[in-house]
Parts: structure tokens; sequence; C-alpha cells
């Protein structure tokens, strides 16, 4: 069994998708797989994922003939994987060459059912720092779920946490959603008893226009994602708060900070079509 599972799903990518490939393979740690799910690609995708898995034999290529979305391709990674723990890569960025090791060995060291580092921004012309900071700690179930809520310290987005496996039993990501970590994450993170965080710089996210959704920052929101983001909060809420009830107020803070940041968003930015959410969250804020 290897140490673990890099889950990587890909559809249409052979511009960006050799970059990550080599990055996965100069890792300086070797004991893991790679589930390599090419998601009915319909450019030279399938060709570089053959060759690649040809080249390398710890690569375990999954064909889906048809492109039925990004959660199909992911569950499908999760169940061929053998891996002691996993992690979720996308196909258009890069890890730094220790990542591996890296988070592997912070898990260890620890005893984490989740382990993180930070990551930075490549926007082609420059970089910046996401979630960084040269501090080490450890938190209990609650307190990382207080984390994940707060968004201070880490966000959900999965390519920076390295997640034992055992915590997916059961676990799924959903179908028929526009983004689809952000219904899941807080699942796994209510399961784990002990994470560690070190937000040293190991993963870049490669932002070009294909890729960046940043609903929450600019005019490409839509009603249609603003409804998904606000039922996952409202689901997530009802969820933690049934499980997890010493947090209960941080979970109420983070849906009405959410609400408050949107409707500041639509009103700021003069947005159409979204009078119903914007009432919907304004008599929310009134009546708490």
């Amino acid at each position: 069994m290897p140490s673990i599972s890099v889950i990587l799903v890909t559809y249409n990518r052979e511009q960006y998708l050799p970059v990550m490939l080599d990055s996965l393979r100069n890792q300086t740690f070797g004991d893991y797989e790679l589930i390599l799910v090419n998601n009915g690609s319909i450019d030279g995708t399938a060709e570089l994922c053959a060759a690649y898995a040809e080249a390398d034999a710890r690569v375990k290529l999954v064909t889906i003939p048809h492109n039925i979305g990004a959660s199909f391709g992911r569950n499908s990674g999760l169940a061929a994987a053998t891996g002691e723990y996993v992690l979720f890569v996308d196909d258009d960025d890069r890890c730094e060459p220790s990542m591996l090791s890296f988070l592997v060995d912070l898990a260890r060291e620890e005893n984490a059912d989740i382990a993180m580092c930070g990551s930075y921004n490549d926007f082609g012309d420059r970089m910046e720092p996401y979630f960084i900071c040269n501090e080490w700690f450890v938190v209990d179930r609650l307190q990382g779920l207080r984390e994940l809520l707060n968004r201070r310290l880490y966000n959900a987005a999965p390519p920076t946490k390295l997640f034992r496996r055992s915590l997916w039993e059961g676990l799924s990501f959903p179908d028929n959603v526009l983004v689809d970590d952000i219904h899941v994450i807080y699942k796994v993170f209510e399961r784990a008893g002990r994470i560690a965080v070190w937000n040293i710089a190991m993963y870049v996210f490669r932002k070009h226009a294909s890729n960046m959704t940043a609903f929450i920052h600019n005019k490409q929101m839509t009603p249609e994602l603003l409804d998904e983001y606000l039922a996952m909060y409202q689901t997530r809420a009802e969820y933690l708060t049934q499980r997890a009830p010493e947090i209960a107020q941080d979970i109420e803070q983070s849906l009405r900070a959410f609400m408050q940041s949107m409707c500041d968003n639509i009103i700021s930015n003069r947005f159409t079509g979204y009078e119903k959410q914007l009432n919907n969250m304004m008599n929310y804020l009134a009546d708490k």
C-alpha cells in the first residue's frame, strides 16, 4: 500500500496538464500512486495521460468515456485509491518538489488526520501569497472546524490538504453542482481528530481566464452560483450544529458573515437579477 494516493482529474487541459504531471513526477517523496482520471477529454489530454502512465508505474490511469462532471471523476479516483492518505490536486496547477514529503512528514509527526500547507496564486506576471505563515500548529476537531468556518488560517480548497483516506469512508463529492468541494470538505473536517497546519507555500494555483470563478470578488458571479453557495452554507450550518453544538455561535457567525458580504457585493456593484436572493438574505440578517 502506498503512503499517498494523489488524485488528479483532468478534462481538456493538454495546455496545462504537463506542468502538474512533471511536478508530481519530480517529487522528492516517491512512495505514492497517482490516480490519473481522464474525464472524457476530447483534445490531446487522453494521449498525454496514456504516455505518462506508460512511463511511470506509479500512475494508475482511469478513463471515463464521457465527461459527466468533475464530481464523478473525483469519486472515481477515490474508489481507485489505496494509499494511507489522499491528496486532490488540480490539472492546471503545480506542486513544489518537496510537497508530498512535507505533508506526509507533518501528518506522521503529529499523528494528524489532516495536514496542510500554504500556497501561492500564480497570475503569470506576479505571485501572490495565499494562506501563508511560518507557523506550525496542531488543532483538535472543534478548533479545526472553527478555523474552517472563519477562513483566517485556511479555507476549504482540497489541494493544500493531505487527508487520512479513512476520513472519506461513506462520503463523496455531490453530482449536479457547480462547485463540488464546498459541499463535502466540512464533513471530512468534522471527522478529523487532529489537524496539523504549517502554512509554508508548497502548492501553486495557476490563475487564468478559464479557471477563475472568483465570484465573490468580481462580476462573474451568477444567481445560480450564489444560490448554490447559500444552500451549502445553510446545509452546513444545520449539519455542524447537530454534530458540534459547542461551536454553534461560530457556525451562525460564518453564515451571517457570508450573507452580509454577498449583500454588500450585490449592492455596491449594482448587480441585477439578484432581487430574490438579496431580499431573503436581508430578511435573515434582520431577523437574527
